[in-house]
């Protein structure tokens, strides 16, 4: 599950950059959208790989889920 959420966030670029080209009268507000979608794409790779590298992976899906109930 946690390997779907960057495919997912590169899918959307993608479709982004097609509806960009497609669209080309409103790439002045599709861009700051993609823009924020590839801000995410990084932030979620980066959790990929470092829960990836945890010595105890499942722990980390722990805290990080209870984290998400808390807030």
């Amino acid at each position: 599950m946690v390997e779907f959420v960057p495919m997912a966030e590169a899918a959307g670029f993608t479709a982004g950059c097609v509806a960009i080209h497609a669209a080309r009268q409103w790439a002045g507000i599709i861009t700051p959208i993609l823009t924020y979608m590839v801000f995410a794409l990084v932030v979620c790779l980066f959790v990929v790989i470092g829960i990836q590298h945890a010595a105890d992976p499942t722990q980390v899906m722990e805290s990080m889920t209870q984290a998400m109930v808390t807030f």
